[in-house]
C-alpha cells in the first residue's frame, strides 16, 4: 500500500470517491446507473441495516447473489459495518450454501 493514500479502507475509498466524483456514474448494470453519491448513500443504508441486525467488527457477512449492482451495495455495506465478506457461489445449491454459512459462522446473509 502506498503511503500517500489517505483513505486507508475500502469504505474510506468510497467516501473519498463520492466526494470527488459525486454525480458521476460509479456503477452501470444494464439500465441501472448509480452515481458515486447514490452508491455511498445505499452502502450506508446497507451498513446500518447490518449493524441493526447485530453485525459487529470482524463478524462474517455472506452474500449469495448474482453479480448485479445490489451485490456491490451489499458487499460495501458489509465492509462499512466492519464485517468480513463471505461470497457464496451462485451455482451452489441450498445444501452447499448452507455448508459455507455454517463453516464460516456468517452472522448475516444478503441475497
Amino acid at each position: 500500500m502506498r503511503g500517500d493514500l489517505e483513505w486507508g479502507t475500502i469504505p474510506g475509498l468510497l467516501d473519498s470517491a463520492a466526494e470527488r466524483f459525486g454525480p458521476r456514474e460509479a456503477v452501470v448494470d444494464g439500465e441501472t446507473r448509480i452515481t458515486f453519491e447514490h452508491l455511498r448513500v445505499a452502502v450506508r443504508h446497507a451498513a446500518r441495516a447490518a449493524i441493526a441486525i447485530g453485525v459487529e467488527a470482524g463478524d462474517r457477512v455472506a452474500i449469495w447473489a448474482p453479480n448485479i449492482h445490489e451485490w456491490i451495495v451489499a458487499a460495501l455495506g458489509a465492509l462499512t459495518a466492519g464485517g468480513v465478506l463471505v461470497p457464496i457461489n451462485t451455482r451452489f445449491k441450498g445444501r452447499e450454501a448452507g455448508f459455507v454459512l455454517q463453516k464460516s459462522g456468517a452472522k448475516l446473509l444478503f441475497t
